[in-house]
């Protein structure tokens, strides 16, 4: 975890679903090979808003380079 997400309050699957236009299994799929980044805490998984949109950015460059 990043220093400036231990200000953060960490946001829901759900929430994250919603600002990215996927469902959970793309979601669950993208965390699971790293597109994203999650943390799990006590069996369930959470982002930071921070951290999506950072990761969102970092694919879409590597699209265009690729």
């Amino acid at each position: 975890m990043n220093p400036k997400s231990s200000f953060e309050k960490p946001i829901s699957a759900n929430y994250v679903c919603k600002m990215l236009g996927i469902g959970r299994t793309s979601l669950h799929k993208w965390s699971k090979d790293g597109v994203i980044r999650s943390h799990k805490l006590g069996g369930k998984l959470f982002y930071f808003e921070s951290e999506i949109i950072e990761d969102m950015r970092k694919e879409r460059y590597s699209e265009k380079a690729g």
